[in-house]
């Protein structure tokens, strides 16, 4: 799988680094991209639908809700990716993660549809940041008022699911 190098921190909002870091840089993050992908179904299979839709907290998301953000925001990245790729200069909006979860209404959508559209956009994601080379993943547009470079968006994708997935491990009962 390609290798895209970390990008650097002029390439993306500070906010982002908190998702960067926890990326390895000793695999590809296509790579890691695609354990994360196997990973998540098998655990989730492993989930009764009451674990699946009671958030851990009032107020907070069920593992559908969060599962469904993570399909939500790796499509806008990969997006912006595709916007910065063909470089189109003009700024793109911030998105509240909150509505797009309140719309989605993921609670209702049966788990094997949610990992069905989960591993489409996810085999999506890595054909575009594969076939892109290494000055086309150094282009960079304007996203929620910040520069964002085409390979930030994929590390931004990889690092911000580590990142769910581990508060799902601390919070949610039976992921392990």
């Amino acid at each position: 799988m390609k290798k895209i190098t970390k990008p650097e921190h002029t390439e993306h909002a500070l906010y982002y680094e908190q998702y960067i870091k926890d990326v390895p840089d000793d695999i590809s993050v296509l790579d890691q991209l695609k354990n994360n992908a196997r990973l998540l179904e098998k655990q989730l299979l492993n989930l009764t639908e009451s674990q699946l839709t009671v958030p851990y907290a009032p107020e907070k998301w069920c593992i559908k809700d969060v599962l469904q953000h993570l399909i939500d925001c790796e499509r806008i990245f990969a997006y912006r990716a595709l916007r910065f790729a063909r470089k189109d200069r003009e700024p793109l909006p911030f998105f509240d993660e909150n509505a797009f979860a309140k719309a989605a209404c993921a609670k209702d959508i049966p788990l094997k549809k949610l990992l069905k559209e989960y591993k489409t956009n996810r085999a999506a994601t890595i054909a575009l940041f594969n076939n892109m080379n290494a000055a086309t993943l150094k282009r960079a547009g304007m996203a929620s008022n910040f520069t964002m470079s085409v390979r930030a968006c994929a590390w931004i994708i990889c690092g911000h699911e580590l990142h769910h997935w581990k508060v799902m491990k601390e919070r949610y009962p039976g992921m392990s």
